[in-house]
């Protein structure tokens, strides 16, 4: 029996292999959510510098709007004064995302969940880290779009494009496929 043993048991050497392999898609799920992380604090960092004391930069006649708001609450500032829970909300989503990009079985489902992770764990650490104080920190929100309502930031953006990814992502694997017809058409 090829890679085994005659009681069907895999061999320690292929047992490591196929653990090399699952580690891979770990370690990239890893790596995008750390760069879109840095991102995400780093666009910060450069809107708390350039954008402070009220300047605006509007580019594309306006359409698009560089200006500095601190949230302390969620979207439309919905939750303001209860940031504890909306830091342990964000905690949790973290966790949460990250599991589901772990187990994830396709592309689209790992790098969705891994992006959207990225995104609770950049508003995540505002919240931990900005002023007043740990667990009551505002989240620096510094883009606005002339026909979308609240301002918002890179970690707001993968947040919920990561979400659509790996919400697509596991719909697309789950499609219903007529009786008889296997899933790739064959």
């Amino acid at each position: 029996m090829a890679g085994g043993t005659a009681s069907g048991q895999a061999t320690p050497g292929l047992r490591a292999g196929s653990a090399r392999i699952a580690c891979k898609p770990a370690l990239w799920c890893a790596v995008v959510a750390l760069l879109a992380v840095a991102a995400d604090a780093a666009t910060k960092a450069w809107a708390l510098s350039r954008l402070s004391g009220g300047r605006d930069i509007s580019i594309a006649g306006g359409v698009l709007r560089l200006h500095l708001v601190i949230n302390h609450g969620a979207t439309f500032g919905l939750g303001a004064g209860y940031e504890p829970l909306l830091a342990a909300v964000a905690f949790a989503g973290f966790i949460l995302l990250g599991i589901w990009a772990l187990r994830a079985t396709g592309r689209a489902q790992r790098y969705g969940a891994a992006f959207a992770a990225a995104g609770a764990a950049g508003n995540l650490i505002d919240r931990l880290t900005r002023p007043p104080a740990a667990l009551h920190g505002g989240v620096v929100d510094w883009l606005h779009v002339s026909f979308y309502g609240p301002t918002f930031n890179l970690a707001d953006m993968w947040l919920r494009a990561g979400l659509l990814i790996a919400a697509g992502g596991w719909l697309w694997q789950h499609r219903r496929t007529p009786a008889g017809e296997h899933p790739n058409g064959t």
